[in-house]
């Protein structure tokens, strides 16, 4: 729960962007698949612990 509180803005992105990347892949295909569209949410918390990570480093570096 701590999780979902500390993050609650980059997974409600995350939700709105999967929602949208699902419905134009399955326009784009015409049938139901699962492809890399469902990785959006994944990619965006991988993104941020990177740039946090670098971030820091960058700081503690000065």
């Amino acid at each position: 729960m701590k999780i979902i509180l500390k993050n609650w803005l980059l997974l409600t992105v995350g939700l709105i962007l999967t929602a949208v990347c699902v419905r134009v892949a399955y326009q784009e295909r015409g049938y139901i698949a699962v492809g890399g569209e469902w990785l959006v949410i994944p990619l965006l918390v991988t993104v941020k612990a990177v740039v946090k990570s670098v971030a820091e480093d960058i700081l503690n570096e000065y």
